[in-house]
């Protein structure tokens, strides 16, 4: 944790888009020993999803599936930073293993605004959290939302004891009032809450800038701003460590150089369309 603000590190899932969830070892070992050493809070690797349906990703398209791979990659170096995954329950899915069996500490449900139904919903949280795991609801494609649907959404969550909910600005239509009002629900239901915020029209920034201001307890950024299904890029790390007065020198420098790296190796596996 940084000046209170909790900070998911979205780099190898989002950025596994362009990747197709192909990284080297060493890579994503320095992400997580890069969070670690920085006060970020969460890495998170990528998705539950069912390989027979989406084959041909790397590992990290398949936490549960790859435990074992996962488990050898980030057990010997893994400390107080969680390790989080997607679960995308709009999309097939693999099993969830118990909490005690799984590298994963963290599921973060996510479930498009516009398709959610919460009885469904219900169902997954409550898997879960049967399971063991800290679970957190992500609203994605939430700009498009009321305020009415918010709160609903804020107090099913509260409802439930999930760990917090995240809005997320899937097509980057989010603006300050918005953002302002979202925030001032969940602190009136008495929920966590969080943004991703996505920056296809340059207005991350200044929206990161106002959660802070109204003291969001989660954030969620990329190394370089980059990843994205449509390559439409994130709150960038660099930005939201600058706002906490945080300075990881010549650590970052290296991260981001081999960020690049990962995505010239591995641009044959895009998943991107």
């Amino acid at each position: 944790m940084l000046k209170g603000v909790k900070i998911f590190d979205c780099t190898l899932r989002e950025v596994g888009y362009q990747t197709g969830w192909h990284f080297d070892t060493v890579f994503a070992r320095n992400v997580y020993k890069f969070a670690q050493s920085n006060g970020i809070d969460y890495v998170e690797l990528g998705f539950f999803h069912n390989e027979e349906a989406d084959p041909g990703r790397g590992d990290m398209r398949y936490c549960s599936l790859h435990n074992e791979q996962l488990t050898e990659i980030f057990r010997p170096i893994k400390n107080i930073t969680k390790l989080s995954a997607m679960r995308d329950i709009q999309r097939p899915l693999s099993k969830l293993l118990p909490r005690n069996e799984s590298v994963i500490d963290t599921v973060r449900i996510l479930t498009r605004s516009h398709e959610t139904d919460l009885k469904i919903l219900e169902q997954y949280v409550d898997e879960a959290m049967g399971l063991g795991y800290e679970v957190f609801v992500n609203y994605t494609s939430a700009g498009y939302n009321s305020m009415e649907t918010n709160r609903k959404f804020a107090e099913f969550a509260k409802d439930k004891g999930v760990h917090a909910i995240e809005f997320a600005d899937t097509e980057s239509v989010m603006n300050a009032e918005y953002v302002k009002n979202t925030i001032s629900i969940c602190k009136e239901i008495g929920i966590d809450c969080g943004v991703h915020l996505h920056d296809k029209k340059g207005m991350a920034d200044e929206l990161a800038d106002l959660a802070l201001s109204l003291e969001v307890p989660y954030m969620d950024v990329t190394h370089l701003g980059l990843g994205g299904k449509w390559r439409d890029g994130n709150l960038t790390m660099e930005y939201l460590l600058r706002k906490l007065y945080h300075n990881p020198g010549y650590e970052a420098t290296i991260i981001k150089n081999e960020l690049i790296e990962q995505l010239i190796k591995y641009h044959d596996f895009s998943a991107v369309e």
